[in-house]
């Protein structure tokens, strides 16, 4: 169970997640925030949803609004509800593989970082949240990299950068992160990258990404994960990103080898 993303939710900023000068219900708003929250992992398969009465009194909505809220990710399939038991998440991704080569998306975003600017919003190194760290193969107390990111294409933000990467480089730092692309810095600090692996899906703004790529909470956007691994197959680097639709497409050209088949 990801305690540190239940416990964010629901201390005393959570109220400010949810907003009542928006045509989107509360129930749905936090409906969002937990969905979200569980198909990108950070609520794992397992996880025990907190109370009723505990959402409801750490977003300060009524009772009945967390109930439907809860109702909303029974009904998607996402949790379970059993009386006495409470709610547990329920949903596993698994994601159909599809592989294509790699020279060309790393040379695609070195184009897209050239021709874009990056505002860099957090950068720490901490213990990630273990269902990160499940992900890297690491112990309970080995730091990582976290870094939060904004990219824009001029002043107009288009996409919304989460990352955790695995190094002790003392050059992989804040001053250089905030003036130079994350593929460079690679090179730079000795990251060798042999194998990514994406999944792009869609989900909907939350308070904190609506708010700096400047639309609505509930905006549908892209999302895409990106994890990428060494020559060994350890992963090196973790990255979640929510693009604008209306301001990033994503588009994938493949040869069909030997005639192709399913």
């Amino acid at each position: 169970m990801s305690e540190d993303t239940l416990t964010a939710l629901l201390s005393s900023n959570a109220h400010k997640l949810l907003r009542n000068d928006l045509p989107t219900p509360l129930y749905h708003q936090m409906f969002n925030l937990l969905r979200d929250r569980i198909l990108n992992g950070e609520i794992p398969r397992g996880s025990r949803i907190p109370t009723e009465f505990d959402l409801a009194e750490g977003f300060g909505v009524s009772r009945i609004t967390a109930k439907r809220a809860l109702d909303e990710l029974a009904a998607e399939g996402l949790v379970e509800r059993r009386r006495g038991k409470g709610t547990h998440v329920i949903h596993r991704s698994r994601p159909k593989p599809m592989h294509s080569p790699l020279t060309g998306l790393l040379e695609s975003l070195e184009v897209l970082a050239e021709h874009t600017k990056v505002q860099l919003l957090q950068f720490r190194r901490a213990v990630p949240p273990e269902p990160i760290r499940a992900l890297f193969d690491t112990g309970p107390r080995e730091p990582l990299v976290h870094a939060i990111r904004l990219r824009l294409r001029g002043d107009t933000p288009f996409g919304y950068y989460n990352s955790w990467t695995r190094t002790d480089h003392p050059d992989f730092n804040e001053s250089k992160l905030a003036r130079t692309s994350r593929l460079k810095l690679f090179k730079a600090v000795g990251i060798q990258i042999k194998q990514v692996e994406q999944v792009l899906s869609a989900v909907n703004a939350d308070a904190i990404s609506a708010m700096h790529l400047k639309v609505e909470p509930g905006t549908a956007l892209l999302a895409l994960e990106r994890r990428s691994y060494d020559g060994d197959g350890n992963m090196v680097d973790l990255l979640s990103v929510q693009y604008r639709p209306d301001q990033f497409t994503y588009q994938m050209t493949l040869d069909v080898e030997n005639g192709g088949h399913d």
